[in-house]
């Protein structure tokens, strides 16, 4: 999902706390009620879609 003007990134917390502005590593699994099943707070990007698919599971 494309957030350019970071509105969506300030909504759930995931700026960089320093001031380069870019987003954290963050990821939300959303369930089926659109609540917030899972935060990922720390996010390896090699080892992440499978452990977002084990969740699933």
């Amino acid at each position: 999902m494309s957030d350019e003007d970071g509105a969506v990134s300030r909504a759930y917390g995931a700026l960089a706390a320093d001031a380069t502005g870019y987003p954290s590593r963050i990821s939300y699994l959303i369930g089926p009620t659109f609540t917030v099943v899972r935060v990922y707070g720390t996010v390896d990007p090699a080892a992440h879609p499978d452990e977002v698919l084990a969740d699933l599971r």
